[in-house]
């Protein structure tokens, strides 16, 4: 791995707003991976599948691991459709009619922009971040939080674009018209991702966002987006990765079968039968068996 696939805290030091909560999260996996009193090996359910991490999972040795997702309790039986009244939102979501916005564009057209729950862009950032995505002649759904505005830029809206607070992310990216999801690569947006088949440009921040972000790329999933000496994705680099993504060219191409293909393979994961389905099962009986049916 190269040092930018590494998490940042593994090499600088962390601002002190998080620090508390990488020494929390740290401590919580130490005291996770510790054997019984009987010494036995503690069970841990991780919200991945077989399919896509098994070399990885096969190296943890201190623990019985149970990959059992992907774990997003939307996602019905069909696998296309998504129950809403199941969801759960951090946020208010944005009263716009975006789904009906979504439902006048070409499928695998439009660009879905959003980074997460937490991330803030500064006011350069977001001003190339709108000009690539103008540039490119794309359709867009920019997602942008609250507290994102407060930088002052101007956003705009229009027939190509919309620009929401807020959206129901698994019913946005399981909607035919999305063909590209530029994503900060939280684990749950990478993974509700590779479950609706949607390529990827990555825009990492923080944490385990560049690992993912390189995972990404190794499965064939996406492409990553180059910032430059300030941190900075820059409007040129944006519309080449989106070319990359949804373009005619052999890379395009490679990319959208095999997000065909992960899209597949998470769904099989969670059928009846299935490896996660299967984990999960398999880890309830022994749960049974350890402390009884009660």
């Amino acid at each position: 791995m190269m040092i930018k696939d590494m998490p940042p805290f593994f090499m600088q030091s962390i601002d002190e707003t998080f620090k508390a909560v990488f020494e929390i999260l740290l401590l919580t996996i130490e005291s996770s991976l510790k054997p019984g009193k009987d010494g036995s090996k503690p069970m841990i359910l991780i919200n991945t599948f077989e399919a896509l991490e098994l070399d990885a999972l096969k190296c943890i040795e201190e623990a019985d691991i149970f990959p059992i997702g992907p774990d997003i309790a939307m996602l019905i039986s069909d696998g296309n459709n998504i129950d809403i009244s199941r969801g759960y939102d951090l946020f208010k979501v944005d009263e716009k009619a975006y789904i009906n916005w979504l439902d006048t564009k070409p499928e695998n057209s439009v660009v879905y922009v959003s980074f997460g729950s937490i991330a803030t862009m500064s006011k350069k950032q977001i001003e190339e971040i709108q000009c690539g995505l103008k540039e490119s002649g794309r359709p867009y759904l920019l997602v942008l939080r609250k507290n994102n505005r407060e930088a002052g830029v101007e956003l705009e809206e229009g027939e190509n674009s919309t620009v929401l607070e807020w959206c129901n992310q698994a019913q946005v990216l399981s909607h035919p018209s999305i063909g590209c999801f530029l994503t900060h690569c939280g684990w749950n947006s990478t993974l509700e991702s590779l479950t609706c088949g949607v390529p990827m440009v990555t825009m990492q921040q923080w944490a385990d966002q560049d690992t993912n972000a390189r995972m990404v790329v190794e499965c064939s999933a996406g492409v990553r987006g180059e910032v430059n000496k300030e941190g900075i994705l820059e409007a040129e680099m944006l519309r080449n990765c989106l070319e990359k993504v949804m373009g005619n060219g052999e890379r395009g191409l490679e990319i959208r079968k095999c997000c065909k293909m992960w899209k597949e393979k998470a769904r099989e994961g969670i059928r009846d039968g299935g490896s996660s389905h299967c984990n999960l099962n398999y880890f309830l009986e022994k749960i049974v068996r350890l402390f009884g049916p009660n």
